[in-house]
């Protein structure tokens, strides 16, 4: 039986919340896949953004001269559409696609409502990204913005690494872990045998940490 100094210096250790932002400054794998959304962003940013100034520029200039006043608003929303319906249709956007990135729906798959509200952010730069920060700054899947937690819905890599896979199952709280089973925190260090960085497998050192014999990064 765990003294009481023990159980609270313990549940401290199950309690406390890991972020994307504390996993993120050490895990290669985990940068790079933000790297590659921000890239698909900016490239399905620019492509909307054409597709909503050439009707605009031929058409409405010519009939609705103050259109171009609104062009802003217009864009981002046609950029909400326009990434909603591609990732319901294909769960692809043009950027995902040249970046090799495509959306899952956590619960087996994802209904237009769901496409629309996990990208009603994109409506406005600062607004998409006050959506990221929030979902890095909160405890979850790192890969997922606030909106993507509020519909169950994430974004992977087509051909993400096994070891960045079984690194995010181990950070994502489960079901059954609501339900009172044990969070892995509380199973100890010990049963995470391969490294976030290079999949190596880990050896137990001292005060609860773990050194992968491959690159030697201690976690």
């Amino acid at each position: 039986m765990m003294s009481d100094g023990q159980s609270d210096g313990h549940k401290k250790v199950v309690d406390k919340m890991v972020t994307g932002f504390d996993l993120i400054h050490h895990n290669k794998p985990l940068q790079k896949h933000w790297i590659k959304r921000i890239v698909a962003y900016l490239i399905d940013f620019f492509l909307s953004s054409i597709l909503v100034y050439i009707p605009i520029y031929f058409l409405g200039l010519a009939f609705f001269p103050h259109v171009a006043l609104h062009f802003p608003a217009i864009a981002g929303a046609f950029q909400v559409f326009y990434s909603a319906v591609l990732e319901y249709n294909n769960r692809q956007t043009v950027g995902k696609m040249l970046l090799n990135l495509e959306v899952e729906g956590l619960r087996g798959g994802m209904d237009l409502h769901e496409a629309f509200v996990r990208n009603l952010s994109k409506i406005h730069g600062l607004i998409i990204l006050l959506d990221t920060i929030v979902g890095l700054a909160t405890e979850g899947d790192p890969r997922q913005r606030y909106l993507d937690r509020v519909v169950d819905t994430t974004v992977r890599g087509t051909s993400e690494p096994h070891h960045f896979r079984d690194f995010i199952k181990e950070h994502v709280r489960r079901p059954e872990e609501e339900s009172g089973a044990p969070h892995f925190m509380e199973r100890g260090m010990a049963d995470i045998r391969q490294c976030r960085e290079c999949g190596g497998n880990l050896e137990s050192i001292d005060f609860g940490k773990s050194r992968c014999k491959k690159c030697g990064r201690i976690q």
